[in-house]
């Protein structure tokens, strides 16, 4: 079924039913989250045996220039850089880069397809600066670029769309940031992690019976909701990653807001009463952690929610290092837009209106 052809919904559909994975998801994504674990594993793997040059153990600064799926992964990577109070790592999603680069800064330019005009513009800068680079990509102009200037180059191997290859992006990049001294991945820390995230795809897998399944129970109740994903510490990419899995899989609109910034603004616009809540749901992914600043933002949040009568989950992982805090709900959000996908009656793999937006652009009507 293409990306256009929709289900008519007739009443509440049957999660555990396979005929409706077959009727509506051609490329298999379910295939694609069940092997979330095996993807992690991989990108681990990859990213320790990258021959990482002497010199970048001076680096003092990480910059990861992407779009989309393919940005993501740096998002996660800064929240536990963020949470070990170590050097910065900065997601540049942009044709120019906002600050100078220098040979104490590693610029890692990642695009799954290769192709991405927006990374392509910054690899040619950071290139211009002289500083230490890494490309990760599946190939394209990019890896042809590494390869031509003999800039160090990784592979995305994982099949499917750059959303889909996250798991492996973000490993990979923690093995070679371990070495570069940048951000601390201990291999206990990793096969704690890709063991947590094998439960949840336990968990939240096609073959878990809906009423045991949390992913699939929890996108019915964001079915014809306006959602807003609130997350802070290291879960704060995390809200990224689930308002734009909720996009591109289900399809609907959605946002993200960062804790605790929102305390400062997003929360004036709470309406003054249950009158007009009914159609939003906002869901609060909260970090399990030790951080009393943190979690009195959480607590307010909660409260303001509440009295506000505005539907809203508190969402917290399983206790355990902050990557398996991470992977595990990485897994989770994946499930929920690929449930809500199915409730919606939409193949997820397909990005239709990205694709013409693409198009337009090529044709510089835009």
């Amino acid at each position: 079924m293409s990306g256009g052809e929709r289900l008519p919904p007739e009443g509440r559909l049957d999660l555990d039913w396979e005929e409706l994975f077959l009727s509506l998801d051609a490329t298999r994504m379910r295939d694609r989250l069940a092997g979330l674990p095996f993807q992690c594993q991989e990108g681990w793997a990859q990213g320790r045996d990258c021959d990482v040059p002497p010199s970048w153990s001076g680096v003092e600064r990480v910059v990861i220039g992407g779009m989309g799926g393919s940005a993501i992964a740096g998002d996660l990577a800064a929240d536990l850089a963020a949470g070990q109070r170590a050097g910065p790592v900065i997601a540049v999603r942009d044709f120019s880069l906002p600050f100078s680069l220098n040979r104490h800064t590693l610029f890692v330019a990642c695009s799954y397809s290769g192709a991405t005009a927006e990374t392509l513009s910054l690899f040619e800068q950071a290139r211009g600066y002289g500083t230490p680079m890494l490309v990760v990509t599946g190939g394209g102009p990019l890896g042809q670029a590494a390869l031509d200037y003999g800039i160090p180059r990784l592979l995305v191997s994982a099949a499917g769309e750059p959303r889909s290859a996250v798991g492996f992006t973000l490993m990979m990049l923690l093995g070679v940031l371990d070495q570069c001294g940048v951000v601390k991945t201990s291999g206990k820390d990793a096969t704690a992690a890709i063991e947590a995230v094998a439960r949840e795809v336990c968990r939240c897998g096609v073959e878990s019976p809906d009423r045991n399944n949390p992913a699939k129970e929890l996108a019915r109740r964001l079915q014809g909701k306006l959602v807003v994903v609130y997350g802070g510490g290291w879960l704060t990419g995390m809200a990224r990653r689930w308002k734009t899995q909720l996009n591109e899989n289900a399809k609907v609109w959605a946002f993200h807001e960062t804790v605790p910034e929102l305390l400062h603004n997003a929360v004036e616009g709470f309406d003054r009463g249950a009158e007009g809540n009914e159609d939003k749901m906002v869901l609060v992914l909260k970090p399990n952690a030790d951080n009393e600043q943190l979690q009195k933002r959480y607590e307010v949040i909660k409260r303001l929610l509440e009295e506000r009568q505005i539907p809203h989950l508190v969402l917290e992982p399983e206790p355990g290092p902050p990557l398996a805090q991470i992977l595990s709900m990485l897994a989770l959000g994946d499930y929920v837009s690929f449930y809500l996908a199915m409730l919606n009656g939409w193949d997820p793999a397909p990005t239709p209106t990205v694709d013409l937006g693409k198009r337009l652009l090529n044709k510089g009507s835009a």
